[in-house]
Order: C-alpha cells, then sequence, then structure tokens
C-alpha cells in the first residue's frame, strides 16, 4: 500500500481516536476559548492539512498516530509562540497606578500630574527612590527619560525582550508601593 494511501485511510478510520487523544492535548495547553470537542477537532483539521500537505514526508514504516500526534503537538507550541507574542505589550501608564484605579480616576490623576509636573517630583521621587538601583534606573530611564524598549534595551545592554520584562517587573514594584502609599494617606 502506498504511504499516502496507508495515511489518508488511517485518518479515515481512526479521525475519532485521533479527536479524543487531541481533547488531552488541547485540554492540557489550555489555548482555546472554543468548548473542548470543538477546539480538539479544530485542531484535528488543523493537523490534517499540515499532514496531507507534506505526506511525501510520512515514512512507510512509521506510525501514522505518532506522526499526526507530533504534528499536533508542533501546531500547539507554534499557537502558544503566537499568543505569547500577541500578549506582549509595552507598560501602560495604568501600570503605575493601583489596579482598582477607574478610568477616571487615571485621567483626574493624569490631568493633575499635567497642570503643575513639578509640584509632584517630590512625590515621584520619594516613590522610586523606595525601589532598588536597577528598577530605579530602568524607571528612570523608561518613564522620565522616556527611551522606548530598543532605546531602553540599548541603554541597559540587554536585548529589547529582556529590558521589557525589567521594566515590567520595575513597575509592578513600583505599583505595589504606590498601592501601599495611597492606602496610608
Amino acid at each position: 500500500m502506498k504511504r499516502t494511501t496507508r495515511l489518508r485511510a488511517f485518518i479515515e478510520t481512526e479521525s475519532s481516536a485521533l479527536t479524543a487523544a487531541l481533547r488531552l492535548y488541547v485540554a492540557r495547553a489550555g489555548l482555546s476559548d472554543l468548548p473542548l470537542d470543538a477546539a480538539a477537532q479544530d485542531l484535528l483539521n488543523d493537523v490534517v492539512v499540515e499532514a496531507l500537505a507534506h505526506e511525501e514526508r510520512f515514512v512507510t514504516s512509521g506510525e501514522p498516530r505518532a506522526w499526526l500526534l507530533g504534528i499536533a503537538a508542533n501546531l500547539i507550541r507554534r499557537r502558544q509562540s503566537d499568543r505569547a507574542k500577541r500578549e506582549q505589550r509595552e507598560p501602560l501608564i495604568r501600570d503605575l497606578v493601583a489596579d482598582d484605579a477607574s478610568d477616571d480616576e487615571l485621567f483626574d490623576h493624569l490631568c493633575g500630574l499635567a497642570d503643575d509636573p513639578y509640584e509632584h517630583d517630590d512625590e515621584i521621587a520619594e516613590l522610586v527612590r523606595t525601589l532598588t538601583p536597577d528598577d530605579q534606573r530602568v524607571i528612570r530611564l523608561a518613564i522620565l527619560a522616556d527611551m522606548d524598549g530598543d532605546s531602553l534595551a540599548r541603554e541597559l545592554g540587554i536585548t529589547p525582550g529582556a529590558a521589557r520584562v525589567r521594566l515590567h517587573r520595575a513597575l509592578i514594584r513600583l505599583r505595589s508601593v504606590y498601592g501601599k502609599a495611597k492606602a496610608d494617606a
């Protein structure tokens, strides 16, 4: 039996067993907003399309199930990578304000800073001084010196991804200090 015929026959006869296995893959990866059965069927469709597009790579002595599940694992890794890239973002000013602040409170706070930016310098400096020297440097470069991700990375001598991570972590710590100061006031 030709390998392409063997692969196609396996897909047709074992689609329900493959769907059951893929249901576990999807549940473990947690990547879909669809119901589990629909997400598994969606993944199976993508696996079949990928397998048939590259069926010349299928080895006759190989096990079709293992080859198809390998394709599924690769597709899931690709989806996880795509999701991580979509979720990366530059920090927002909202990151500096307590989580429970509404949009109106954030807007009023920013307008207050814009009215007299020097009035709040001592307050901001005091908050930043509570951070570690590394966090202080990242915050000053990113926010006070208004550096974007690439400029910040060059200044710190690291990759842009690492710069975003450092800034994000520093902002989390600054938000925590700000929230405590606001609660104490």
